[in-house]
């Protein structure tokens, strides 16, 4: 069809060309083109919102690969051997049904930013803790009751977003993540704050609105003095105490 014959001349261009840049986005595409493997010198590829069903096999090739967005298409799976893609610095697959991630993934050790954003995620597989250099993830709108005890070694990580999923804890020793200056739980099933996320020097938000929190001690808030943004907003925890005068990180109500 035409957008398939579309993509064919972009890609025969870019091979001319020697791009390193591809967007292939928005072309209603069920299937890349093959020729997509000769594209050997390509950095970034954008693959998202199209129709894509069959994990595209086309990207192994590509080995200099930095970044990586196949947001808004069909696919169950990855593509079996995407940890091959050393450089990557950037993957993003939100919205696709894939309900896991492939183990694979801890290969992609030079990962960067890592985006699942509702996927129908119920899990992650530890080997996501391989991924040392990862700094920022954004894993909210999914399904997830449990963190692997591994996450706690992404110590690099600064950005976290889990609103919107099943969690009720933080795996032990979370507080080790001691990079993480933006926290995002809302909309989970937390009955109380963790104790571990008083011991972050660096954090600076944490988004704990829509919860089921009724409770926060005073010895948890002394932990908490460095936040800027404490919110609990829509939590059953709705008066302010008296002593909590001056305060006025924490949201309430």
């Amino acid at each position: 069809d035409s957008e398939t014959m579309d993509a064919e001349k972009l890609i025969m261009d870019s091979l001319y060309k020697q791009s390193e840049v591809l967007n292939l986005s928005h072309r209603q595409l069920f299937v890349p083109p093959p020729s997509l493997s000769h594209l050997t010198n390509l950095k970034r590829l954008f693959l998202n919102n199209n129709r894509l069903l069959l994990p595209p096999q086309e990207i192994l090739h590509l080995q200099r690969l930095e970044l990586l967005v196949l947001d808004d298409n069909q696919l169950t799976v990855l593509p079996s051997g995407i940890g091959a893609l050393h450089h990557l610095n950037s993957l993003s697959v939100s919205h696709n049904p894939l309900s896991v991630l492939p183990v694979e993934i801890g290969d992609l050790t030079e990962l960067r930013e890592l985006w699942a954003v509702g996927c129908s995620l119920i899990s992650l597989p530890a080997s996501v803790g391989k991924l040392k250099k990862l700094q920022k993830i954004g894993l909210h709108n999914n399904h997830l009751s449990t963190l692997p005890p591994e996450f706690v070694h992404l110590t690099d990580l600064q950005w976290l977003n889990l609103a919107c999923n099943e969690l009720c804890d933080l795996p032990e020793g979370f507080g080790k993540l001691q990079a993480l200056v933006f926290l995002n739980l809302e909309g989970n099933k937390f009955e109380h704050v963790p104790e571990t996320l008083s011991d972050m020097v660096s954090l600076l938000a944490l988004c704990m609105k829509s919860n089921c929190i009724t409770s926060l001690p005073d010895d948890r808030i002394l932990g908490f003095t460095r936040l800027t943004k404490l919110d609990l907003r829509e939590n059953p925890l709705t008066l302010r105490p008296a002593h909590w005068k001056g305060l006025d990180f924490i949201l309430l109500g």
